[in-house]
């Protein structure tokens, strides 16, 4: 097994803060919003990709949670990954 501290990528980086709120499907969640919304390979996501993943990201994951504290902390997490993406 990789060690996910040693990932790197920022499609890495976003499913690993994607798994800290929905566990082992937070990879498959990921990476049906960035095939199905941005239409590349999920190993293709770089900054200027980030601000439309974050944007379906959490609508999809407005539809998973009733707290707006988990909505608004996964949001403020994604956007950590691009601070110079806006």
């Amino acid at each position: 097994m990789v060690n996910k501290a040693v990932k790197d990528n920022l499609f890495d980086k976003a499913v690993q803060i994607t798994e800290e709120y929905l566990g082992p499907a937070g990879e498959r969640f990921i990476r049906r919003q960035i095939s199905t919304h941005l239409q590349i390979k999920p190993e293709a996501l770089d900054a200027k990709n980030m601000p439309k993943l974050i944007n379906w990201s959490t609508i999809a994951f407005a539809l998973l949670t009733n707290s707006t504290e988990d909505l608004e902390s996964f949001t403020q997490d994604l956007k950590s990954l691009a601070p110079n993406s806006n």
